[in-house]
């Protein structure tokens, strides 16, 4: 591959890198990224349209002229945001310069438009797709470096033969692509483990905001029956519920609903919460919520929600949530014990929730209940009828008929509805009935909305206090990460029952399980192992904060002190082995250790005048000598060579060393060396320990010496 062809091939991948990172946000709709990619794509051929095209930098100033009016306009009225409008002018400097360009400046310019798309979109998505983005930004912009810098070098020192010296063939190797790919690597580990290192605000202070996701509907304090019949063949995420190890085995937790807002009152058509206003709940310390009073003997359930921005400020979560835990702007409770931030958050949020799940001895309900035992509150928010059909009345009279408490009456209509009704999203009206009175009656089809509200009129009816939820029902457990993903299809409705003693209990009338198990399927394993990714990319990477720091910190010295505890029992173990295996042989050899150590006596007083490094350079020296007879000779040589006596090749040993008269302070060493050199060159005597420890002196004397 040619140089030129590699580095445009280069600035146009960066450039195409660049547009899929915005395509990521959102911001740019995606007809209007292929017309932008598409008139990008064709100034590769610029160098003949140029001069195919007359007047072409005076067309180029007429278009900019134009484009600096749109500029403004949509500024002030078309772009949906500031950040739009800069996108826009982002992508025209960009076009202006692929065309125009000509010097070197031009083309940093391009890698630097290049890198602002890149920017932007890196504050205005959260997608797991951007760091495959990044990843090709790297690799792309690291080859694009290197070559621009060669391309301007060569440019500068050969003006006039720069083309034709980059064009040359073989100047870029495979080894150079794998290099540069090994950089590329390098700066990403680096880039990680900064990202990891420095502290830095949560994106929730970010100004900049792109859309985030789709929005669902349900959740505020007005319903309509039949609205989650849009959203129910929705397969988007919009949470992902992860538990504790001891309790991630999904088939431990069956008949999960994650709780959103409940309603209690009732007009024939729209379900609503009568009281609107919310009691705010004081934050106690690091982001901890207390939400209601721990009940004493009751087990708990400690999980972490990343919710999706869905258009509502309404938190999920178990039923009987008795704290929460996140960096939340605020926390408030409705009537209805539903939890709700101040406004809609913009972005995904996290918060580790606990609850006390449902847990009552059914012999303390199975007891007779008069009105008087329900509180006032109750009676008053959660008896409230509409006018009603007789038959409707008459229905609930007929199932509660015989009935000695509410937990019977509660269990023989949700038989009822889950048995002799069925479960669909087909919706449509077929009569002008009251809504309740078509699904009882006539149509005897609906969702889980109509199965609630059916539900919980029979019981009002049958004067038995109760209300509906909306929420989500359990989602699909993701067995790669170990979490429940929760889908828009998965929103879903059920009835809490009033239980003077025992508070609210959940019963669910609709018999949608069957009805899924025909019509949705569960995810592959690599629709798995992807929501994986995206799961840990949010939390890890998107979500990170500080707090998360100081908890890789504490794990970090937790498993430093348990490698040092492992390091301190293997070594008091070796230690103990040694010491028991030195006195055994100080037992059994101790005469012949002593016997040693008076012979290594008597060899260090015979060498007392030696060092033992001048015997180890000996040793050394008489090693090598055995393979070159005269190595000590051509390191002189060497060492002379660099000090400026080199020996001329016509001239003896003899001669070179006379030569060097003059200069004692080499002369000296030099014609000892030479002496022993003739010796083992010519006489076939090999150096003895002390003339090969005489040899390294002379070698260091000569490294030594001043010039």
């Amino acid at each position: 591959m040619s140089f030129p062809f590699l580095f445009k091939l280069t600035l146009y991948g960066l450039t195409l890198d660049a547009l899929a990172a915005l395509y990521l946000t959102d911001l740019v709709a995606g007809p209007t990224l292929f017309v932008v990619a598409f008139t990008l794509g064709v100034s590769w051929w610029v160098d003949r349209l140029r001069p195919a095209i007359p007047n072409y930098r005076r067309l180029w100033e007429v278009i900019t002229v134009v484009f600096l009016v749109y500029a403004v306009l949509d500024l002030a009225l078309l772009a949906d945001s500031f950040m739009a409008a800069m996108v826009h002018l982002l992508l025209f400097l960009l076009a202006y310069k692929l065309y125009n360009a000509r010097s070197h400046r031009d083309l940093l310019d391009i890698f630097l438009l290049t890198f602002l798309m890149l920017v932007s979109s890196a504050l205005l998505t959260t997608s797991f797709g951007f760091l495959l983005v990044f990843c090709l930004y790297m690799v792309l912009g690291v080859w694009g470096s290197i070559l621009f810098h060669l391309r301007r070098e060569a440019d500068l020192a050969m003006p006039d033969r720069s083309g034709e010296a980059l064009a040359a063939p073989g100047l870029v190797t495979p080894g150079f692509m794998w290099s540069s790919l090994g950089v590329a690597a390098a700066s990403l580990i680096l880039t990680l483990v900064i990202f990891f290192l420095i502290p830095r605000l949560g994106r929730t202070f970010l100004p900049l905001r792109g859309e985030f996701g789709a929005l669902s509907t349900g959740f505020n304090d007005r319903v309509e029956l039949g609205i989650y019949g849009a959203i129910q063949n929705d397969p988007t995420i919009v949470m992902r519920v992860s538990f504790p190890e001891e309790v991630v085995a999904p088939e431990r937790l069956p008949g999960l609903r994650w709780r959103g807002v409940a309603f209690d009152h009732f007009d024939g058509h729209t379900w609503e919460l009568a009281d609107a206003t919310r009691a705010q709940v004081r934050r106690v310390r690091d982001g901890h919520y207390p939400v209601a009073a721990h009940a004493i003997g009751a087990p708990f359930l400690t999980y972490e929600v990343l919710l999706e921005p869905i258009g509502t400020e309404v938190l999920f979560g178990l039923p009987r949530i008795t704290a929460i835990q996140g960096r939340l702007p605020g926390l408030a409770v409705d009537a209805g014990e539903g939890l709700a931030l101040p406004r809609p958050p913009n972005g995904r949020i996290r918060y580790l929730a606990i609850s006390q799940p449902e847990r009552v001895r059914e012999g303390s309900l199975r007891r007779a209940v008069r009105s008087a035992d329900y509180p006032p509150r109750i009676r008053e928010a959660y008896l409230q009828l509409p006018a009603i059909s007789p038959r409707v009345r008459a229905l609930a009279h007929e199932l509660a008929a015989g009935a000695r408490t509410p937990l019977e009456i509660a269990r023989r209509m949700e038989a009822y509805l889950n048995e002799n009704l069925r479960y669909s999203l087909d919706l449509g009206r077929q009569t002008d009935l009251d809504p309740l009175d078509e699904f009882l009656f006539e149509r005897k089809t609906g969702n889980c909305e109509y199965f609630a509200a059916a539900m919980a009129v029979l019981l009002r009816a049958a004067a038995v206090p109760a209300r509906v939820v909306n929420g989500f029902q359990r989602g699909e457990w993701n067995d790669v990460g170990r979490y429940f993903a929760v889908r828009q299809r998965d929103a879903h409705s059920w009835v809490e029952v009033y239980f003077p003693g025992a508070g609210w209990l959940t019963f669910d009338p609709s018999p949608r399980a069957a009805f899924e198990a025909q019509t949705f399927y569960a995810s592959g394993r690599i629709s798995q192992y992807f929501d994986a990714l995206r799961m840990r990319w949010s939390r890890y990477v998107v979500d990170y904060n500080v707090g998360d720091q100081a908890l890789v910190a504490m794990e970090l010295r937790r498993q430093t002190a348990a490698v040092r505890g492992r390091l301190a029992v293997f070594w008091e173990s070796w230690s103990w082995k040694i010491r028991r295996n030195l006195r055994t042989a100080w037992r059994d050899h101790g005469y012949a250790a002593l016997a040693v150590g008076a012979l290594a006596a008597v060899l260090l007083v015979v060498c007392r005048r030696t060092r033992p490094g001048e015997i180890a350079a000996a040793w050394l020296l008489r090693a090598r000598l055995r393979r070159t007879p005269v190595v000590f000779y051509d390191r002189m040589l060497r060492l002379l060579a660099r000090r400026g006596y080199p020996r001329p090749p016509e001239s003896t040993a003899r001669e070179f060393v006379e030569s060097l008269t003059g200069q004692p302070q080499v002369r000296e060493p030099a014609a000892e060396l030479t002496a022993l050199y003739e010796q083992v060159r010519f006489g076939g005597q090999p150096l003895t320990l002390a003339e090969g420890t005489r040899a390294a002196t002379l070698l260091r004397r000569l490294e030594t010496a001043s010039r």
